[in-house]
């Protein structure tokens, strides 16, 4: 479902002055999600906007924008997301996509008309069903990883890391499992103030710890304060 677009961003699609679409709906169920609302929402459920009316919109940015990032929510779970992305390109417009990689089918189905991934690495193998709620969540994210490093479409990897779920010898084997030299990103968690999916409340590690971690894994640090 397509809920709305935010018509300005600098951080979204690195490198890029991009517009940001935002897909309602979410098969995983991780507990820190600071998009409740869009992760509560049914694929199903009326759009809030059309791809008629984003289509309009980008035709007045040509020059001005250089690309547009699809998120959610998960984006690959909406019909609406590959034929989007198609007439995008069209436009000349370069496409980032922002997903969980639990759906390589859709992926790949969306593959021709993509110019950037970033897929989330929620946690390490043993941790994914009980962070995502979804049984053998990790079979199907693995399968996506293989396909995402053998491709040829420019990516990057990233995982939100925090106290109760990533441990230095969880990101260790996350970092075994990528491969030394790819593209993974550590990214700083952000307690929001209007809540997170569980309405728990999650402590984030310290910037100095995170920094270190970078340093030993080999990856970028996004996030810190």
């Amino acid at each position: 479902m397509l809920m709305a677009m935010e018509p300005f961003s600098l951080v979204d699609y690195p490198g890029h002055i991009a517009a940001t679409i935002f897909f309602g709906g979410c098969n995983f169920r991780c507990g820190y999600c600071q998009n409740p609302a869009l992760a509560n929402m049914s694929v199903e459920e009326k759009s809030l906007t059309s791809p008629s009316g984003i289509l309009d919109f980008l035709q007045t940015r040509k020059g001005l924008l250089d690309g547009v990032c699809l998120t959610g929510g998960e984006p690959l779970l909406s019909r609406d997301m590959s034929p989007l992305a198609e007439k995008i390109k069209e436009h000349g417009f370069k496409v980032k996509l922002d997903t969980n990689g639990s759906n390589l089918e859709r992926l790949k189905d969306a593959a021709p008309y993509l110019d950037y991934i970033a897929m989330d690495i929620k946690a390490s193998p043993d941790k994914y069903d009980a962070l995502t709620g979804c049984k053998n969540s990790w079979e199907r994210v693995s399968e996506t990883v293989d396909w995402i490093k053998q491709g040829r479409i420019p990516f990057e990897f990233r995982t939100t890391v925090m106290p109760v779920w990533h441990t230095y010898e969880d990101l260790t084997a996350i970092r075994e499992l990528l491969g030394q030299e790819t593209a993974w990103i550590l990214q700083q968690f952000h307690h929001p103030p209007e809540g997170v999916l569980d309405g728990q409340k999650y402590e984030a590690y310290p910037d100095s710890w995170l920094k270190e971690m970078g340093n030993r894994l080999n990856c970028q640090v996004r996030g810190l304060r």
